[in-house]
């Protein structure tokens, strides 16, 4: 039996489509199974990325948050330290004006007197001392001030001088040689107490602030 043209153009095209389509299935399938394969690993990939964008997130949170707060605790060391300064200054410009009104009181004297026995314990062997005393001191209580080193250790070996600065009262003292120096003025008595004042101020505070007022 003889096969026409028309027969073998069939037959040839259904080879070929054949091919083409066992070709394409072939490519599908394999696909398929290369997406089934990586699938999981695809999956996992991605679950691991999202994982860490979310710690990196948290972790950048985290980090602002505490930046945040060492800022805020920051400037609230800031105020308080500065409110610590103001307290000190304001008591401190207290206690200087309470030593202005102190040196008209009767318990003013009591105080030179006790001051220059100590000085004189100090200067016990000086050949000559100068007492530096405020002007208001040396016009008001110069005999007083005289009488008390007469009757003590520095009898006939001291000289008096004004002070060139505000010392407020009390006085500083010198020996001759300029050896040895002490200072018994009020304002070297208050400056002195200012650490004593500032740790006072300072438990305060940090009273007030444990009580959360």
């Amino acid at each position: 039996m003889s096969v026409s043209v028309e027969d073998k153009i069939e037959l040839f095209r259904n080879i070929i489509f054949k091919d083409i389509e066992e070709s394409a299935y072939d490519r599908r399938h394999k696909a398929a199974e290369g997406f089934n394969k990586n699938k999981d690993r695809l999956l996992q990939e991605v679950e691991i990325r999202k994982n860490q964008i979310m710690q990196e997130a948290e972790k950048k949170a985290e980090k602002e948050k505490q930046q945040l707060i060492a800022k805020t605790k920051s400037q609230g060391q800031h105020r308080l330290l500065e409110k610590r300064q103001q307290s000190i200054n304001e008591i401190t410009e207290m206690l200087i004006r309470k030593a202005d009104s102190f040196v008209s009181e009767e318990g003013y004297k009591e105080y030179l007197a006790a001051s220059l026995k100590k000085a004189a314990a100090v200067f016990e062997n000086a050949a000559s001392v100068q007492f530096t005393f405020t002007k208001r001191d040396l016009e008001t209580l110069k005999e007083f001030i005289e009488q008390e080193i007469a009757s003590g250790e520095l009898k006939d070996r001291c000289q008096l001088k004004e002070a060139e600065k505000n010392i407020i009262g009390g006085f500083y003292a010198e020996d001759g040689k300029r050896e040895i120096q002490v200072d018994y003025t009020l304002r070297s008595l208050i400056e002195e107490n200012r650490e004593l004042i500032g740790s006072s101020i300072s438990r305060r505070l940090d009273e007030v602030q444990g009580d959360g007022h």
